[in-house]
């Protein structure tokens, strides 16, 4: 099993793969190598018969003026073979009999039971090389060469021909070479073939690596554990990929730890209106409530504060979703402005002060954008005492166009501004229940603003500001 899953895991097979073309690509080589050197190894053979035959026929013309109407004397014959090389051997021949008159020359001195026969244009040549202990008999056929006529000392008619004779049998050398060529391009092959295998291991180790770990990450994320986390180090796509998946499990972690607190949330905040509900009721009911009228009318409070909430919920989880009803238009700002603040009643509030220039036009939608106002102002009012101050305005910055509402009396630490737009949350919890606030009205401007293509923030300093941005339309000049 565990033999199969390597066969058939991503490492495995992008070793193999790259291996096998790093493996072809330098037997290739090795092979194309191999071809060239026999191809320039025969070049230069016929380069070097081409020498050897000019040289020859030089040599030829010196024996032959040494041996003319001389040969075959013993000092001729000596005198001839100084002229001659290692290797060398001339030999004179009877053209009309063809037999072999005389020969000699140096490379014939490590050579015994010499036999040379002239046939024709063919010299033939047997003889016995030793070696040490060894003896080996072998034999030679020349055909052609430089030939030349001379006179024998009593006038008659011969001819000088000169050989070489190769120190080993003809292709040993060669084959030598050949062999030496093989055994280092096979070496070459193999290192070649290791060091791809090893970096390829390596590299494959590198990329399926991350991988298998995401892979096992995934399954462990799956199954609900969504604290795993793999190391994502580089630069490169898979760093980046593991790096995704870290915020992903980031973020789904976040919004299980959220929905836990909202199914809490929800059930503190209907518990609370349903507990007092049930109390005004059963009071009526027992007979124990001394005005049942009040009882009803505080009945019928909690009853719309239940609507409320429900309302919000509602609010806020279609806005989450994305399926909120926009009809986004140019909207004057100042007209929103005003209309949400007869809504609260902050126009005719003592602590308030709106300024908001004219013309100041945004993109959004009017309910919406009012909706966001109106829980910012009532927010602001809730918060704000007596001898407080709420400060309303507006005014374009580049392309967006920025709408604030400050009021002071509020103190909240960056750790409360940095979650005053989460869910249900609550910078003074017991302040907000007795006023009836269940942490929903900015967590629903966010959500407002954002799917109006707008952003969001809350700023400290002499208390609290909350704002937001809206694109910027085009702009209505006040008459003069």
């Amino acid at each position: 099993m565990m033999m199969r899953r390597l066969a058939s895991s991503l490492r495995a097979r992008l070793l193999v793969a790259v291996s096998v073309l790093a493996l072809a690509a330098a037997v290739a080589v090795a092979v194309t190598a191999r071809q060239s050197t026999r191809q320039e190894f025969r070049k230069f053979r016929d380069l070097e018969r081409v020498g050897t035959a000019a040289s020859a026929d030089a040599l030829a013309a010196s024996l032959a003026s040494a041996l003319d109407r001389r040969c075959c004397a013993r000092d001729a014959l000596e005198d001839a073979a100084r002229h001659l090389g290692p290797r060398d051997v001339f030999v004179v021949v009877d053209p009309e009999r063809g037999r072999t008159m005389a020969s000699g020359g140096p490379g014939l001195r490590d050579l015994r039971d010499i036999d040379i026969r002239a046939q024709g244009p063919v010299l033939s040549v047997e003889a016995t090389r030793t070696s040490g202990a060894t003896a080996e008999r072998f034999s030679l056929h020349f055909r052609g060469g430089p030939v030349r006529a001379i006179q024998t000392a009593d006038g008659g008619r011969a001819e000088v021909r000169v050989i070489v004779l190769p120190a080993q049998e003809p292709d040993a050398p060669a084959a030598a070479f050949f062999r030496s060529v093989d055994h280092r391009l096979v070496a070459m092959t193999a290192m070649i073939g290791g060091f791809a295998i090893a970096a390829t291991w390596a590299l494959t180790r590198r990329i399926a690596g991350p991988i298998v770990e995401l892979s096992d990450a995934t399954r462990t994320l799956a199954a609900g554990d969504l604290s795993r986390r793999v190391n994502a180090q580089g630069s490169d796509e898979i760093a980046g990929l593991a790096r995704s998946f870290n915020s992903m499990a980031a973020e789904l972690e976040r919004q299980r730890t959220l929905r836990r607190h909202l199914v809490g949330d929800v059930a503190h905040e209907l518990r609370t209106p349903l507990t007092a509900l049930r109390c005004r009721l059963e009071s009526i009911l027992d007979g124990v409530a001394t005005d049942p009228q009040v009882a009803l009318s505080g009945a019928a409070d909690e009853v719309r504060h239940l609507s409320r909430l429900v309302d919000d919920l509602q609010e806020l989880a279609l806005a989450e979703a994305g399926e909120l009803t926009l009809a986004i238009a140019s909207i004057e700002v100042a007209e929103v402005v005003r209309s949400a603040a007869r809504a609260t009643g902050l126009d005719a509030d003592p602590r308030a002060r709106v300024e908001i220039p004219r013309g100041l036009i945004a993109r959004g939608d009017p309910v919406r954008v009012r909706q966001a106002l109106v829980n910012l102002m009532t927010n602001a009012q809730r918060y704000t005492p007596a001898n407080g101050r709420i400060d309303v305005s507006a005014r374009a910055e580049r392309s967006e166009v920025l709408i604030e509402v400050h009021n002071t009396g509020s103190d909240l630490n960056d750790e409360q501004i940095a979650r005053v737009f989460d869910r249900f949350y609550r910078a003074d919890p017991a302040r907000q229940r007795t006023t009836g606030g269940a942490g929903l009205g900015l967590a629903i401007v966010k959500h407002l603003i954002e799917a109006q293509s707008g952003r969001v923030w809350a700023g400290r300093g002499d208390g609290v500001t909350f704002g937001f941005a809206l694109p910027g339309g085009s702009s209505i000049r006040p008459a003069s």
